[in-house]
């Protein structure tokens, strides 16, 4: 077989770019990328069933144009799974299945799964995995069919729709699920025609009832799998900008998490979705916050989190947002239309497309994460054809600050709820900076704004912000513990505390927990999260007062005038006038003496000597002076 080469550009800072207008591979052909980006400006044409191109280490291909590709060729990218044998990863597939003499985007299938022969970095050999429609636990060799779900418009668990049987196919765009290997760790050979250009793929309500707490959703709102349609990395932040997706879709990414467990029963599965929202969508160096998943069982038709269904723990927040705005390829995800919206669709298009490297940290590889301490190292590089510099947009990211506020409930699971400082932002709901609670639990809490419900909520930052936090209680003595668990970018100084309104305490979140025992119901007009104690500052602000009031009185003896003078230039109010002589002879006593600038006192009748005055103010501040009379 003839192996296929093109010419090679080396850009600076860029890895080394392939330039093609029209890509042509021959039968008995191949072209082998490694570690660089293929830029097509138009097709590729993969002539026949001998015809391929082998995408390597991280090498990915990027189209320009809305041509569609053809004929029966492969091309060939690998991604590997993050799960076990019983935990779901959500997959979207980068290729479909091609056919001779036809030009378009086609559905992929269990056909375009491939296994590698070798882990060896230059394979280009593999053989397509083994399918079994019986049993539950896949191999690192079989995949076990039934764990294959697709969903589009969904209103109710029962429109998962199972693609378990050849030759049943998923269309372009379109996402599925698939459980893992024994090892979590199954490399997946994608092979088939490369999908390239512009697609839609329903995210429609019918106008059907959503099917109570199913996810969350609103009662007129359905859900939809899609994906990463790409052999290349997708900007979801490009996708939500996207003029149909701002009118048709809920402005918020849903990523599933799961907590790894021994069964396949529904009912012991303890998992749920992070989100992601994209942040201030004119500012492209804005990553977006993210929330992870509440994990709780689940059952069929239940409520989630009622009584009965117990959870065990949080998500972990898998990678930065950057890695969340950028999904990897074959990484599956879920949208949700706008409610109410109906015939909506999400477009998806190559001015989405870049090219970063498909490492744990860069991009959202299924949830991995990884770290380096090596400057150089998380130097991320970066690419696109649409005019972006996106070198710039990840490594130089807006700081976002970011509070993360874990709330126990019933001493079972946790709530993550997200507050982020953005400029342009305050305490209205604000589509794209803000984001919805995913599934709302019987027990629950959430940040309030015009009456949403929120599990992120941007504001810019002032110390007299007040932020209301709802809690849902399904029973009586249901137990809520709040803290801080972790700031990113917040500064020392400031201040986080949870208010009780209806007991007027405050209780310092940064540095301890609130603690709280509700009974049943819907507490959202109580509580509210703010940034400085205001009953402290009522005591200061007491004792400040107290001082500038006593001290603004002056009293003095008149000796030329015979008078003794009360100056009250701030016109306090005068509650009572006493004086006595040094045995304690009442001289005067004199009440609601009114808000006068001056008061005067005859002293001339008084003999000379010493005189002990005191003024009362309205609010009891006792001002007390002596006085030296000379007759």
């Amino acid at each position: 077989m003839k192996n296929f080469k093109l010419s090679l550009i080396a850009l600076l800072g860029l890895p080394t770019l392939i330039l093609a207008q029209d890509l042509y591979v021959s039968p008995t052909s191949y072209m082998y990328v490694q570690d660089e980006v293929v830029f097509v400006t138009d097709d590729v044409q993969l002539e026949s069933a001998d015809s391929f191109i082998y995408l390597r280490d991280g090498a990915q291909l990027i189209q320009d144009n809305n041509t569609k590709n053809s004929d029966l060729g492969e091309l060939s990218v690998y991604q590997q799974g993050t799960v076990g044998v019983f935990e779901y990863n959500y997959w979207c597939s980068p290729v479909g299945v091609g056919t001779n003499g036809t030009t378009g985007d086609v559905n992929f299938d269990v056909t375009n799964f491939h296994s590698p022969d070798s882990g060896a970095i230059n394979e280009i050999n593999s053989t397509t995995f083994s399918i079994s429609t019986s049993g539950f636990n896949s191999t690192n060799t079989e995949i076990k069919t039934y764990w294959l779900w697709q969903v589009l418009n969904a209103y109710s668990y029962n429109d998962w729709v199972s693609i378990r049987y050849y030759p049943a196919s998923v269309e372009t765009g379109a996402g599925f699920t698939m459980k893992g290997d024994p090892g979590a760790d199954r490399i997946i050979d994608f092979r088939g025609r490369p999908n390239n250009g512009d697609l839609s793929i329903d995210v429609d309500w019918d106008g059907s009832s959503v099917a109570v707490n199913y996810d969350g959703l609103a009662g007129n709102q359905v859900e939809s799998l899609i994906g990463n349609p790409y052999p290349s990395t997708m900007d979801l932040k490009m996708f939500l900008i996207n003029a149909n997706n701002q009118a048709d879709l809920e402005s918020a990414i849903y990523f599933w998490q799961q907590k790894v467990n021994s069964s396949h029963y529904l009912a012991d599965y303890e998992g749920g979705y992070g989100m992601w929202v994209p942040g201030t969508l004119l500012d492209l160096n804005d990553h977006g916050s993210f929330t992870a998943a509440t994990f709780v069982n689940y059952e069929i038709g239940s409520i989630v989190g009622e009584t009965g269904i117990t959870g065990t723990g949080t998500g972990t927040a898998y990678g930065a947002p950057y890695s969340r705005r950028y999904a990897a390829i074959g990484q599956g995800f879920m949208v949700r239309s706008l409610p109410g919206i109906q015939n909506g669709n999400a477009e998806i298009n190559n001015s989405m497309r870049l090219y970063v490297k498909d490492t744990p940290g860069n991009v959202d590889v299924f949830g991995k994460s990884s770290q380096s301490n090596n400057e150089e190292d998380n130097k991320i590089i970066a690419m696109s054809h649409n005019g972006l510099d996106y070198s710039d947009i990840i490594n130089n990211p807006t700081i976002i600050p970011e509070i993360k506020i874990h709330t126990k409930i019933n001493d079972s699971y946790y709530r993550e709820s997200l507050l982020a400082f953005r400029a342009n932002t305050n305490t209205s709901y604000q589509a794209n900076s803000d984001g919805k609670i995913a599934q709302k639990l019987a027990s629950d809490t959430y940040f309030i704004a015009d009456n949403n419900e929120l599990s992120i909520k941007s504001i810019q930052y002032n110390i007299d912000a007040k932020i209301p936090f709802g809690m849902l209680a399904e029973n009586n003595q249901s137990t809520y513990s709040v803290t801080i668990y972790s700031t990113e970018d917040i500064a020392d100084s400031v201040e986080i505390f949870m208010h009780d309104k209806l007991n007027d305490t405050y209780t310092n979140i940064r540095n301890g927990t609130f603690e709280i025992t509700l009974d049943v119901g819907t507490h959202n007009d109580r509580f509210e999260v703010v940034f400085k104690d205001a009953s402290k500052e009522a005591n200061d602000e007491l004792i400040i007062t107290e001082a500038e009031i006593t001290g603004s009185f002056d009293v003095f003896q008149n000796n030329t005038n015979n008078q003794l003078v009360i100056k009250n230039p701030k016109s306090y109010i005068v509650k009572s006038f006493t004086m006595y002589d040094v045995t304690g002879k009442l001289i005067y006593n004199k009440h609601n003496l009114g808000n006068d600038t001056e008061y005067t006192f005859p002293t001339n009748t008084l003999s000379s000597g010493t005189y002990i005055t005191k003024i009362t103010t309205d609010q009891n501040f006792e001002i007390t002076k002596k006085v030296i009379i000379n007759n």
